[in-house]
């Protein structure tokens, strides 16, 4: 029975990231991942931390790290030659470069060896990144590497709290701070009285939902590649499910308040509910508003409604046709027990697609083309919208409508299935 734990273990890590070196106790490692996020924007204020962060190299010793230190050398000569993301500034996953940076960040926690490597490297390039980019790398990797195993992530909201309230409750705040007065401060959910949508505001702003969901997808990224060091297993189907949960609730919060189910969204009619955040960025001004009634639009340079309109269809075109077309011509079933986390894969779209190019990446795309609507031709220079952050996308009622419309493909491919057999039941 050991020797049969043993092997489990081993295939759970492969090689390529295992270590022999001593992991410290839960509390060191606890108490490291505490101070590095501590007042995220000023810089490290731990003797310790900072003393490392100026005394370390990350590529003087390359032994330490399992892919020989290529990882590392990348991010490094990307931050010698000027071409990270500024500090002080939004970050965004939906945004391909600020994301690819992240992921240069989490590559190289990924791949070391020892935990003095993972602090060297968590505190040198906290001082030297964008904070949002720094944030998004070090709790991947604490859910992902090794070194996390028990770690209790500092919650989000306490961290970058302007991604969780409004700006009415930040500015008590300041204020507080600045006249050295304690205080209570109540927090408001956007819209008034006259704003259907207001009575339901409640369940798609609550903090605990919006941490549920950016840690879902932090669980579970669509950037996941399994040379990460495992497989995530089912993580299409998990896709479905775990949005599905969300849309079935908001659904039920609705009816409880005498409110018709949410609809579906429609590409060629308008997005009814608008949105006002009433929230600000901590660096690059106030998230955008969109009024009631926009007309779906391109978005310069990054997507077209007709593009989503094509990937829709598709993605219907395999449900009917029973099978998903991989890249090498070659057919995926879809009507068994793995169809589901196939078709979630091609949904999302994550990397696990077997063919990306041809299918999309409908609900990806369909964050940003949501979130774009207040802006959709750059002529403003807005910065990203609620939609453009897992963080606070529940809070724009418009996001359960894309999950409606979202569940609803699912559910075609579930109503093409044969029905279960008794020795199935």
């Amino acid at each position: 029975l050991l020797l049969c734990l043993v092997a489990t273990s081993a295939l759970a890590f492969p090689n390529t990231y295992q270590n022999d070196h001593h992991i410290p106790a839960l509390a060191v490692r606890q108490q490291a991942l505490n101070r590095l996020v501590y007042h995220l924007t000023e810089p490290l204020s731990d003797v310790t931390l900072k003393a490392t962060a100026a005394s370390f190299n990350p590529v003087a010793d390359i032994s330490v790290y399992s892919d020989g230190g290529a990882a590392a050398q990348h991010l490094v000569d990307e931050m010698n030659d000027h071409r990270l993301l500024e500090q002080h500034h939004w970050f965004s996953l939906f945004n391909p470069r600020q994301r690819e940076e992240a992921l240069m960040l989490f590559d190289v926690l990924m791949h070391c060896k020892t935990w003095e490597a993972v602090i060297g490297n968590a505190a040198y390039f906290r001082e030297h990144m964008n904070e949002g980019e720094f944030l998004y790398a070090l709790y991947a990797a604490a859910i992902h590497s090794e070194f996390g195993k028990g770690l209790v992530l500092p919650p989000l909201y306490e961290v970058t709290p302007h991604m969780f309230t409004n700006s009415q409750v930040i500015k008590k705040a300041y204020s507080a701070q600045m006249t050295q007065h304690a205080g209570k401060f109540k927090m408001e959910f956007t819209g008034s009285q006259k704003n259907p949508e207001q009575h339901v505001a409640y369940f798609g702003e609550d903090i605990g939902m919006n941490v549920h969901h950016v840690t879902w997808h932090l669980d579970f990224p669509f950037w996941w590649k399994d040379s990460y060091g495992y497989h995530l297993d089912r993580k299409g189907e998990l896709f479905f499910w775990a949005h599905h949960q969300l849309t079935v609730r908001f659904d039920a919060e609705r009816l409880s308040n005498h409110m018709d189910l949410v609809d579906e969204l429609y590409w060629d009619r308008p997005i009814v509910e608008g949105f006002a955040p009433h929230t600000t960025y901590r660096y690059g001004g106030e998230f955008p508003t969109r009024p009631d009634n926009v007309h779906f639009e391109d978005v310069d340079g990054i997507i077209r409604v007709r593009d989503m309109i094509i990937h829709e269809t598709r993605i219907r075109d395999a449900i009917a046709h029973g099978y998903i077309t991989s890249k090498d011509g070659s057919h995926i079933n879809i009507r068994n027990v793995e169809g589901i986390n196939h078709l979630g894969n091609i949904i999302e779209s994550s990397v696990y697609s077997p063919n990306a190019q041809y299918y999309g990446a409908l609900h990806n795309e369909a964050h940003i083309i949501l979130g774009r609507q207040a802006d959709p031709h750059g002529k403003y220079n807005l910065p990203p919208s609620v939609m453009e952050h897992f963080e606070t996308a529940t809070r724009d009622p418009a996001f359960f409508r894309l999950h409606k419309y979202m569940d609803g493909i699912f559910k075609e491919h579930k109503d093409s299935l044969p029905p279960y057999t008794k020795e199935q039941i």
